[in-house]
């Protein structure tokens, strides 16, 4: 695993503009309509809840990639085949990220250049990062994030000054009641893009403080969960639910209606600066974690990975929809059909096993040199023996008259061999 670490600061960036990302550049849905702002609320809620199963694992394994776990508690094919599972689920996130980036710039700023040489620049940017190094991408992180923010709150100022704003098209809260916000909820909003943090089990090993690292990934889920209901509530109130509904870059479409007389005029260029930002940082997390996944299952140095990635990840591009209204319809079967296994089926199916394992391993832990009580006793130990014969001591030091433990193991009296879990014979155990 590559020798780097980052702060829970720069963690705390790269979760905030993960999820901003695409978050911001496409249409969320309004499936409850003008309460889609609390809909978010409520998909936060779910969404902590699976960052804390996500994490949950890193804190029990926070030395391993999940690709490496996975292996330890579902047998080395199971296992294996999980990870390459995710791998994949990962490159078509990072295909439909770089996709939308390039509608975006496709539709706003180049729209004259083709789709395949805006998409070609984007992803020749992201492998030139990720060949850098995490740790370069965490620190450039923080240093966009806080541009993204100023302009966030300049665009809110502005808006105000132009009084595009009314609250009234909010209003009544849940006239509907509250069935359209339980539908809305299941269907989209806890997984776009809450969800998609599942990205960031692959970061999480890189942390060089695992629990601080932990609370700043709780802490940016809810920032970015408040600022995406803030956005949606804003796009609301100036657009109204249909346009909104109708407009395929509905926060673009909004802040171009932020025009103060003949001084300030199209302040959306900005903000697409600023979606830009957040789609190429989303689109290098997906890509990291799919290339860090492929060189642990595959034993292949992540560097030499990179490049055949992006050369993927952008020919996938090309094979996703013939038009823009046949990719959204697409993006939305992934959300309903495929996306829930990769997000909670599999994460809690491998959750229950690590419990299981847990269980497993404390009831069978005493045994020969001891197993995690001092005294004497016999039976099955949890650590790794080598076979052979004569005394021999360990980093938990234990004596016998013969058998003895390869360094760094239990030792004790009686015969081992080279399986996890076995160890026979009887001898005064160290504590482990």
């Amino acid at each position: 695993m590559e020798k780097i670490r980052i702060s829970p600061l720069q963690f705390f960036s790269l979760v905030l503009l993960f999820e901003l990302g695409t978050a911001l550049v496409v249409n969320l849905g309004l499936e409850a309509k003008k309460d889609e702002w609390l809909a978010i609320l409520i998909g936060l809620a779910i969404g902590l809840m699976l960052y804390a199963v996500y994490t949950r694992l890193y804190l029990w394994y926070p030395n391993m990639l999940p690709t490496a776990f996975f292996r330890i508690l579902l047998g080395r094919y199971l296992g294996t085949l999980l990870g390459i599972a995710y791998m994949v689920f990962f490159l078509n996130k990072a295909s439909r990220d770089l996709m939308d980036g390039g509608l975006l710039v496709g539709s706003f700023m180049l729209r004259e250049t083709p789709l395949f040489i805006i998409n070609l620049l984007m992803i020749i940017t992201v492998a030139y990062t990720l060949h850098k190094g995490l740790e370069v991408l965490a620190r450039t992180a923080l240093i966009f994030m806080v541009i993204v923010i100023a302009i966030g709150i300049l665009s809110l100022l502005l808006m105000g000054f132009a009084k595009i704003i009314d609250l009234n098209r909010l209003m009544p809260v849940m006239g509907n009641g509250i069935m359209p916000l339980l539908q809305a909820v299941p269907q989209k909003n806890y997984q776009f893009p809450f969800a998609e943090v599942i990205a960031f089990s692959m970061l999480l090993p890189f942390l060089n403080n695992p629990k601080k690292g932990v609370k700043a990934g709780y802490f940016a889920l809810i920032f970015a969960g408040v600022i995406l209901s803030l956005t949606v509530a804003t796009i609301i109130s100036v657009l109204g639910v249909e346009l909104a509904e109708r407009s395929m870059f509905p926060l673009l479409a909004t802040i171009g209606k932020a025009t103060i007389s003949d001084f300030i005029q199209r302040p959306d260029i900005f903000v697409v600066m600023t979606l830009i930002v957040g789609v190429y940082f989303k689109m290098s997390i997906f890509s990291y974690a799919a290339v860090i996944g492929i060189s642990d299952v595959f034993n292949i140095p992540y560097r030499k990975l990179i490049f055949p990635v992006a050369l993927i990840i952008l020919y996938t591009t090309t094979l996703l929809a013939r038009s823009t209204s046949e990719y959204l319809v697409e993006g939305g079967k992934m959300l309903y059909l495929v996306d829930p296994l990769f997000y909670i089926v599999l994460p809690v199916i491998v959750l229950v096993a690590a419990i299981i394992h847990k269980l497993v391993s404390r009831s069978g832990g005493p045994g020969a040199g001891g197993g995690g009580t001092i005294g004497a006793g016999a039976g099955l130990g949890t650590d790794s023996v080598a076979m052979g014969t004569g005394a021999g001591a360990g980093s938990d030091r234990g004596s016998g008259a013969a058998g003895g433990a390869s360094t760094g193991v239990k030792a004790g009296s009686g015969i081992g061999c080279e399986v996890t879990g076995v160890g026979a014979g009887a001898g005064d155990g160290g504590s482990s």
